[in-house]
């Protein structure tokens, strides 16, 4: 080798050794380049003290000493061995899960150091894998006895739940735990267990993660009703009596659809009568029109992940049967609820993204549907029936989105034609004979889901239902017919300012 090629690698080397600057912690120097954690050098200063090491499973560690060693003492071979090449330089290799220590000693017998070893698997594959696959979270991963704790934030719980899934992955199987005892005998000098079993204990995952996302959703769920009702009659009732001497006949005829059980109409009465002979005649029309509107709007809050529900309403007695004996009838009745309902579990999926699993439905009492139960002879009871719109599904909408998620358009048309048969298939007078009913039922029925997070406010920010109301003066209340305070006057004399929207009343 030349003299110009030794001064260059001279260079080289000289130039990597001031591009390598020591770092110096409790005694022990670090090349800052070798920034592998595996690698310590211990300075005169730490001799003869003792220093706690983790290493991970299947790795090696390189310690440089500040003097010769002589003697090398591992009090557990099985968990790490220490080799030596020279005599300043030690190769730990770690070759299972627990923990052990190793002395060096010089020629004089004088401890040059102590290392009190854990050996544990090398959690930082899986910190760069959360890091990779859970976007937005800030993970640390610590390992004690071959079960992993998970400390740091992530945005969602499904975050959370991705990074244990991950170090389950890690862990799964337990394959390095230290092997349970399978068996054990007692020999009358001691207990001898037998650990020759390939079973091994599970590794468990310690999640103490925070959750950073706003995790609180209230839902606002919007039930709309509106049924229609339209019912139309018109007949003719027919009645007479035709006498000739000794012998009389009698005619009627009569709306077969009993007109007076929609409500009351307009009746016309024409009678003729001579001789002993009379004909009568009545017209009846009806015309009915009604509305119903249901409007119902719960709201409910719950922690993402949890389920959360509640009722408005109440029950009803509802016969199931009944039984006889010789104390008299009994009858058997059993309870149904009717109202409001609503329950809902959310899950925050992400910032813009809520899973919601949705429960939701109105009932009430109603004459449809009623049965009449005799009791004692000629007495009998009206049972009502129970209407009831329900909808479940699972959605997912933005904080803030809203959703149809059921919907409901029935038109129910009847018509019916009915009269005496023969004569009133008559043109033009046949309509004397018949009599025609017609029934529309018309319902429409929308359920909207609007999911918002929240979160707790102060309470000044919130609002009673019963805030500004103040029951009237005596005076207001016998005079004027008043039932709540009124402050201010009709004309509206608001001070000076300017005002968005339709200033009047306050109610108080």
């Amino acid at each position: 080798m030349s003299k110009k090629t030794i001064k260059a690698l001279h260079a080289l080397l000289l130039s990597a050794a001031i591009a390598m600057p020591t770092i110096t912690l409790n005694g022990m120097v670090t090349p800052a380049a070798a920034s592998s954690k595996n690698y310590i050098k211990i300075s005169k200063n730490a001799i003869g003290q003792t220093r706690a090491l983790k290493v991970g499973l299947n790795k090696s560690m390189v310690i440089d000493l500040p003097a010769d060693a002589h003697d090398i003492l591992v009090a557990n071979p099985e968990v790490a061995d220490a080799i030596t090449r020279t005599s300043r330089r030690i190769y730990i290799f770690a070759k299972e899960v627990g923990e052990t220590n190793i002395f060096i000693f010089d020629k004089n017998g004088n401890q040059l150091l102590s290392l009190d070893l854990a050996i544990e698997r090398d959690v930082t594959g899986l910190e760069a894998y959360i890091e990779k696959y859970v976007r937005g979270s800030d993970v640390q991963v610590e390992i004690v006895n071959d079960n992993i704790i998970l400390t740091g934030s992530v945005p969602t719980p499904q975050a959370a739940a991705k990074a244990v899934q991950m170090a389950q992955i890690f862990v799964k199987g337990g394959e390095a735990t230290t092997p349970s005892a399978g068996s054990s005998t007692d020999t009358g000098t001691g207990t001898v267990f037998d650990f020759g079993s390939e079973a091994t204990r599970e590794s468990v995952i310690v999640n103490l993660l925070r959750i950073d996302g706003e995790d609180q959703v209230t839902l606002k769920v919007t039930i709309a009703e509106i049924q229609r009702t339209v019912v139309k009659q018109l007949g003719v009732d027919m009645s007479g009596v035709l006498s000739s001497g000794g012998m009389s006949t009698s005619l009627f005829t009569d709306s077969p659809l009993g007109l007076g059980k929609f409500g009351s109409g307009a009746n016309a009465t024409a009678n003729y009568s001579k001789d002993g002979t009379s004909i009568g005649g009545v017209l009846r029309a009806m015309t009915q029109a009604g509305v119903m509107r249901t409007l119902a709007e719960p709201s409910l809050t719950a922690i993402s992940g949890e389920a959360a529900s509640f009722n408005v309403g109440g029950t009803y007695q509802i016969s199931t049967g009944k039984s006889e004996s010789d104390d008299g009838v009994t009858y058997q009745f059993k309870e149904v609820e009717y109202g409001i309902g609503l329950s809902f579990r959310p899950v925050v999926l992400g910032p813009g993204r809520i899973s919601l699993q949705i429960q939701t439905n109105v009932s009430e009492p109603t004459s449809e549907g009623t049965l009449a139960i005799p009791r004692g002879g000629v007495e009998a009871v009206s049972q009502p029936g129970i209407r009831e719109r329900s909808a479940e599904t699972t959605v997912e909408l933005p904080s803030g989105g809203s959703m149809v998620i059921a919907g409901l358009i029935k038109d129910d048309v009847r018509q019916t034609v009915s009269g005496f048969p023969g004569l009133s298939k008559l043109p033009v007078i046949g309509a004397l004979f018949r009599s025609r009913d017609y029934q529309r039922y018309e319902s429409e029925l929308v359920i909207i889901v609007t999911p918002y997070l929240v979160r707790p406010v102060a309470r000044q920010a919130l609002a009673r239902p019963d805030e500004n109301f103040n029951a009237p003066t005596d005076s207001a209340g016998f005079l004027l017919g008043r039932v709540n305070r009124i402050y201010g006057t009709k004309e509206g004399n608001l001070p000076q300012g300017l005002y968005r929207g339709n200033p009047g009343f306050i109610f108080k």
